[in-house]
């Protein structure tokens, strides 16, 4: 605090936030500005107060820990795939398809946060939507209850999985990425043939290891495996 010239006391910083501004929606779009431009272990409170121009001890009356905060953003992924996945068709297997691709690429465009999202449940309202919107699907499908939970697991698992590392990848430092993808398309060439026949075979049809369609490949064998599961209920 300083004293102007009219001898009031004033903040000595500007553009601090008036009191009782801050939610958790401010904070949640600062937390990603600061994770996707500086990285996770840059992203606390002190670093989110100078985002926000405010004390960081405003903040703790949002979010009581750094962990809490991260499933805020985990919950904030999902409501960008939502907000960004068509409503549903009369086709199940395109609206699960389309589910997993908009929550890859909500994974992608914020890589900091997605690489560490696989394996936290939320527990907030955009990841109960997107839960109750796979299993509108499987059970559109056919799947009966036991299998429509198990599918879902494993779907689920898959997308955020793949989603996640894909991420991770994306993520790296581009030297080290870029070496990671060239080793496919180097590395695995100069192999001898007499030790990795298998590999020395297929090694120039590699593909790129962040080709999009890896992970379309992924999912649609789940899908394969749904549509087989609910036409061996149908046949019994």
């Amino acid at each position: 605090m300083t004293k102007s010239s009219t001898g009031k006391t004033t903040n000595a910083r500007r553009g601090r936030l008036p009191r009782g501004t801050l939610s958790q929606e401010l904070i949640v779009k600062a937390a990603f500005r600061v994770a996707d431009s500086s990285g996770m272990d840059r992203l606390t409170f002190q670093a989110l107060g100078r985002e926000l121009s405010a004390h960081p001890t405003a903040i703790y009356r949002h979010f009581r820990n750094k962990d809490e905060l991260l499933l805020a953003l985990i919950d904030a992924l999902h409501e960008e795939a939502l907000a960004n996945t068509p409503p549903p068709t009369g086709d199940w297997a395109h609206d699960l398809m389309q589910i997993a691709i908009h929550t890859h690429d909500a994974f992608l465009r914020h890589p900091r946060v997605g690489a560490l999202s696989a394996a936290r449940p939320a527990r907030r309202e955009n990841e109960f939507l997107t839960v109750e919107r796979k299993f509108d699907c499987l059970r559109r499908a056919g799947l009966n209850d036991t299998d429509a939970v198990r599918y879902h697991r494993v779907f689920a698992d898959v997308v955020l999985s793949y989603s996640a590392m894909d991420a991770s990848l994306a993520s790296l430092a581009p030297e080290v990425r870029e070496a990671d993808v060239r080793a496919w398309k180097t590395d695995y060439l100069t192999l001898p043939a007499d030790r990795y026949p298998n590999i020395a075979r297929v090694a120039p049809q590699f593909v790129e290891l962040d080709d999009p369609q890896n992970f379309v490949t992924a999912v649609q064998a789940i899908i394969d495996r749904i549509r087989a599961r609910a036409e061996e209920h149908r046949r019994s």
